[in-house]
């Protein structure tokens, strides 16, 4: 398996990892991310889109037609609801009649970017990978982005020409810190300086900037606290008047210093980026308005979701030893050997297949689990 195959393993792995396969996800609300599903056995065109939870797909849709749609943002399993008209949630049956905060485009329907193509697409040859908008959500291919795509070794995202114009203030952030050919070398090496430090979960914090007051600024603030007549000692004592006058605005700053720029096409960015938007009141006010308030979610980003799934994700051997502690040390032993012998027939399984470069289709597998219970009653008889 070539280094690009186990990439795209792994990834799915950390996407999936974040939902949970066995119950499904109704109960929790509107998630901040996981793995949807739409099922097109279920739900046609010409009906309302619909989504299920990662669980929902495995159980209730097992053998449908299932398209799968990554990771959505704020999203609720619609599974059962009135959208599937009469079909019921086999995890969950009391839910609610539609879920009116889900958000959906046609990619609910196997239809992607701006050409409202499938993919894969049979009537394209090249089937070129596709790039999500870290805004509607959508993918794109790079020929229609408008934008050549950066390749950069950081981890980047991307926000489409679209969501770009309908949130316009994002220009003029572009023209500072989005990645293009001619700076994506200093903004890649950005990530990995002292301004950005990824902490223990993946996440960047920020350590310089809008953040934390300048020298200036504090002594700009020291002024206002004393007053003129140094009747105010203590910050405690700060008018909001006198902090409004040293309070910067980010974007307004940004502005002045923009230089006329192209204001067309897809932008990709570095994933520091989003620390560096300014979080005074008037901005907030103004993500909310635009509906793009999750820029300032540290944990929205994907990588945020995989970093957590890994986190809290225990592998196959901490599961074991964690199930089976109050057993005594015979019974320990004995499940250990079992477990021990079931992972060495996956391993020679798993071997065989790739010797004979054989892919591990799902039928391959269920005839693998099946003759091993065989051999298995074999030894107990």
């Amino acid at each position: 398996m070539d280094q690009g195959a186990v990439d795209e393993l792994y990834e799915a792995f950390a996407v999936l990892a974040g939902s949970d396969p066995d119950h499904c996800s109704y109960p929790k609300g509107y998630m901040k991310r996981q793995a949807v599903f739409a099922c097109n056995t279920c739900v046609q065109s010409g009906m309302d889109p619909a989504g299920v939870c990662l669980a929902c797909a495995n159980t209730c849709h097992d053998g449908h037609d299932i398209c799968e749609l990554y990771t959505k943002r704020n999203f609720r399993c619609d599974c059962g609801n009135e959208k599937f008209h009469g079909f019921k949630c086999k995890l969950h049956t009391d839910k609610e009649g539609q879920n009116v905060k889900n958000s959906y485009n046609h990619n609910y329907f196997g239809r992607y970017c701006s050409c409202d193509r499938p993919y894969p697409d049979e009537d394209d040859r090249v089937n070129e990978e596709m790039i999500q908008c870290i805004v509607c959500e959508d993918w794109f291919h790079e020929k229609h982005l408008q934008a050549p795509a950066v390749d950069c070794e950081a981890l980047m995202e991307m926000i489409c020409g679209r969501c770009m114009t309908r949130a316009p203030f994002l220009w003029t952030y572009a023209a500072h810190f989005a990645v293009s050919p001619v700076n994506k070398e200093s903004l890649c090496k950005e990530q990995t300086n002292a301004n950005v430090m990824p902490d223990e979960k993946g996440k960047c914090l920020r350590t310089s900037g809008h953040d934390m007051p300048s020298a200036s600024l504090c002594s700009q603030l020291e002024e206002a606290t004393s007053g003129a007549a140094g009747r105010m000692s203590s910050p405690d004592s700060v008018t909001a008047q006198q902090l409004s006058k040293v309070t910067k605005c980010v974007l307004n700053e940004l502005k002045a210093k923009d230089a006329a720029s192209p204001r067309a096409g897809a932008v990709f960015w570095p994933y520091f980026w989003r620390a560096k938007l300014c979080t005074c009141t008037d901005c907030k006010r103004m993500y909310v308005k635009m509906g793009v308030p999750f820029l300032l979610d540290e944990s929205d980003t994907l990588l945020a979701h995989e970093e957590k799934a890994k986190a809290e994700t225990l592998t196959s051997e901490e599961l074991l030893l964690s199930c089976i502690t109050s057993l005594n040390h015979v019974q320990q032993l004995e499940i250990i050997h079992q477990y021990n012998d079931l992972k060495h027939e996956l391993h020679e399984f798993l071997q065989q297949s790739a010797n004979q470069r054989k892919d591990v289709t799902p039928e391959a597998f269920r005839e693998f689990l099946e003759e091993l219970q065989t051999r298995k009653k074999r030894r107990l008889n």
